[in-house]
């Protein structure tokens, strides 16, 4: 059905969804496809069926209108009239209009556009055609299947001719309804609705990032700048997650890290002559001159390697081939948080382009182009635009792997590759697997918005092990919901979700626990520290990463996962770093003021990672341990306050984490008022002293949540049997202090997380067994009857 003279193609301008067409008359010895099905318009109100003649304007005819800076050529063959027009993709303010001759016949029209095609074209231009119901726009693919008419596209923009063809088989008026495909442009279908509101699909291909790492690379990579569109669904290929846009295609292999396929190497696309364009074959001696990879010297020589291959001139033309090269990813797209280090630029291009594969080559058929290749995409250089851009290369692998729109010459070259036509001719090849890899998808809706967040004062909340323990999960779910608690909190460290390297997540254990809070109705505070070991390369127990940005990442990504409106569930605060006051929760570096601006440092940019993928999280500061010991091991608790306020903490966390787990074995007792415990840090109350802090910088309209609070009954271990209770006077303390709370701590005191629920793998020999206010196999301890019948009386009020 389709075919090419001088590779150029010339469609209906038709809606999207219609049964195929049969071949149409010619213009000019050229077949005009009707492929898709013909746009039904009516230019204006008949009483009958009225056929009008034929009419063809070209680009040069007076009559049509020019917005912008449009090139003129003659270059690519098969135009109509004296040339063609075109200009490189813009923001859609310049176009071309064609206008119906006023002396054209009221009629019924179908509407025809002519381009001449190339891999430089644009996928997406839209022609949007103005009749008697409205406008219609038709997206195409000036490549070579369609065409687009204003500049706001991913490729050059090609503007020759339009042809109005009377209409046999329709009727007037009655004609133009939904069903015929001339929809007006106020009437937004629903499909496109939800494609406006899912921002990883594309309605111009029909294709969806679904893969979080994916499209997280997609955003820090350019976007549909680097990539073009998504041609295809996430499939299996050659063992490794794949997906392919127009420009590239990305990879991950098992627990590594996002790449991209070097699809212009052996094996994949080792040609040059795609759709009459001649590009480059890759040079040998060049290939075997680059750096190896296991060069320790490795990224300096390879940009070296490409700045001296990459040249900005060529033949007297500003080609700008490295200039491309060094500019494809910016600071701000590849650093959306900011704190980012511009010396990571260079690479990150480089594993977007790979090394230059060619020497500059003037396409031998078309003197205008001149080519650069690469790894894994071409450089052109247009002289008719003096631009530079990346041919849409990638999708030649989807025309390979499925015949469809596969040109005569990529075919002959790759007659012996098993992937010619693998697809439909059900070749297998090794650990691949295509499944429904080329079927068009649809927008994902968004989730329903969450409702705002209440948080009483105080409100309930339980420190919980359900991470690793999926048997008892529920089990202690059920404790803290019949206690008439809201709140868990549960720690989910970094190293378990991102382990094997940057951005090899896995969400699997996180989302069962997330999954099974949600069910339950029980509001998460998620503990976020324990850095990977690729992140920090001391090898310290728990300590901040060398690069903060990595914690920030990380911290971005899972906000974005377990935000308002997550399909999985709502984490609806997070807590940054615990302890930061002592010495083993900092990588054993000094505790002083140097530190506290540290934590500040992490804790600013983790806030804004969080508040921009999820504005509704609560971003608690890291719970400070209650000491009263300055020696550089720790620093009490409220001077390192301080320190963090002169370091500039204000404005940069929601809500104030404070710890509790305390000595003094009076709830009310005054600060100091007992013998044996002469520090303040020592009492419930010293909370107190840390919002005197807080009211002193201005920040008296925050809250403190308690992140951890209670009393131990531990007789064993001498470092806390010193202070024990017995586990009566635990279930009593703990009852007097939510109750204290309540009379004193009101509005500013927010959820208080009694420690703990036991960790199931616990034993007597561990302190914090003694803590905990149930037993392992989830029987009551004094503590937990306690909570039950004050709930019965009333003598603990409900949140």
């Amino acid at each position: 059905m389709y075919s090419s003279v001088s590779h150029v193609r010339e469609l209906a301008v038709t809606p999207p969804s219609c049964p195929p067409q049969r071949p149409g008359t010619t213009l000019g010895g050229m077949r005009i496809l009707a492929g898709l099905c013909s746009l039904v318009l009516l230019l204006a109100p008949a009483a009958r069926p009225v056929f009008a003649d034929e009419v063809v304007v070209d680009d040069a005819a007076p009559t049509v209108q020019i917005s912008g800076e449009w090139a003129t050529s003659t270059v690519s063959g098969g135009f109509i009239g004296s040339g063609y027009r075109y200009r490189v993709a813009g923001d859609g303010s310049s176009s071309v209009t064609w206008l119906l001759p006023a002396s054209a016949s009221a009629g019924i029209y179908e509407v025809f556009a002519r381009w001449t095609s190339g891999p430089n074209r644009a996928s997406n231009a839209t022609y949007v055609v103005t009749h008697a119901a409205g406008t219609a726009s038709i997206t195409v693919d000036q490549r070579s299947k369609g065409v687009r008419l204003s500049d706001k596209a991913d490729g050059v923009v090609v503007a020759d001719a339009v042809r109005w063809v009377p209409s046999s088989g329709a009727s007037p008026a009655s004609s133009v309804s939904p069903a015929s495909g001339a929809t007006p442009s106020s009437a937004a279908s629903p499909s496109a609705t939800a494609a406006s509101r899912d921002p990883r699909f594309f309605e111009q291909t029909r294709f969806r990032v679904d893969r979080d790492a994916f499209w997280d690379f997609f955003q820090k990579r350019g976007g549909v700048r680097t990539f073009g569109y998504p041609v295809s669904r996430e499939f299996t290929f050659f063992g490794c997650q794949t997906q392919l846009f127009q420009r590239l295609a990305m990879q991950q292999c098992g627990d590594q890290g996002v790449g991209t396929l070097n699809v212009l190497e052996d094996g994949l696309l080792p040609y040059n002559h795609f759709q009459g364009t001649t590009v480059p074959l890759p040079d040998p001696a060049l290939i075997a001159a680059a750096p190896p990879a296991s060069d320790p010297e490795f990224a300096t020589k390879a940009i070296d390697f490409v700045r001296a291959n990459a040249p900005d001139s060529f033949e007297g033309e500003p080609v700008k081939f490295f200039a491309t090269f060094q500019s494809t990813v910016g600071l701000g797209e590849a650093f959306p948080q900011g704190n980012g280090d511009a010396n990571l630029l260079p690479l990150l291009n480089l594993q977007l382009w790979g090394l230059p594969t060619s020497k500059p080559a003037v396409d031998p058929n078309n003197h205008e182009f001149i080519y650069l290749r690469f790894q894994r995409g071409v450089m052109h250089y247009d002289r008719g635009c003096h631009c530079t851009q990346a041919l849409l290369l990638t999708d030649y692998l989807k025309s390979l792997l499925t015949g469809q729109l596969l040109p005569d010459d990529l075919a002959a070259q790759a007659a012996d590759s098993p992937l010619l036509r693998a697809i439909p001719l059900g070749r297998a090849l090794r650990a691949t697997t295509f499944g429904d890899a080329f079927s068009v998808q649809s927008p994902v809706a968004p989730p329903p918005t969450a409702a705002p967040l209440v948080v009483n004062s105080p409100d309930y909340g339980m420190s919980a092990f359900l991470w690793g323990h999926p048997d008892t999960t529920n089990r202690d779910l059920r404790l803290i919901t019949d206690a008439g608690f809201r709140w868990q909190k549960t720690l989910f460290q970094w190293r378990q979700i991102e382990g094997g390297c940057k951005g090899c997540f896995d969400w699997t254990e996180a989302d069962r626990v997330v999954q099974a809070s949600a069910t339950a109705s029980v509001q998460i505070i998620a503990r976020l520290d324990f850095q990977p070991t690729w992140a920090r390369k001391d090898g310290a127990t728990n300590g901040p990463p060398d690069n903060y940005q990595d914690y920030f990442d990380f911290v971005s990504a899972f906000a974005s996962r377990y935000g308002s409106g997550s399909r999985i569930g709502r984490v609806a605060a997070i807590e940054v770093w615990n302890e930061v006051n002592l010495d083993r929760e900092w990588g054993g570096a000094t505790i002083d003021r140097q530190q506290a601006a540290d934590y500040v440092r992490l804790l600013d940019g983790a806030y804004s990672a969080a508040k921009a993928a999820d504005p509704s999280v609560t971003v608690i500061s890291a719970g400070l341990s209650p000491t009263g010991v300055n020696n550089g091991h720790s620093a009490d608790d409220a001077q390192y306050l301080q320190w963090l306020y002169d370091a500039g903490m204000k404005g940069k966390y929601d809500v104030l984490g404070a710890h509790g787990n305390v000595q003094a074995p009076e709830v009310d007792a005054p600060l100091n008022s007992l013998p044996n415990f002469p520090h303040p840090s020592f009492y419930f109350r010293r909370v107190e002293q840390l919002r005197d802090v807080m009211v002193k910088n201005g920040d008296a309209d925050k809250r403190v949540w308690l992140l951890e609070f209670g009393w131990t009954a531990d007789t064993i271990h001498p470092n806390y049997s010193w202070f024990a209770v017995t586990e009566d006077k635990k279930g009593t303390n703990i009852l007097k202090a939510f109750q204290y709370a309540r009379q004193h701590w009101q509005p500013w005191i927010g959820v208080m997380t009694l420690w703990t629920l036991p960790d199931p793998a616990w034993t007597p020999e561990r302190e914090e067994y003694w803590w905990a206010i149930t037993n392992t196999d989830g029987s009551p301890r004094a503590a937990y009857s306690g909570i039950l019948q004050a709930r019965k009386t009333g003598a603990l009020p409900g949140a």
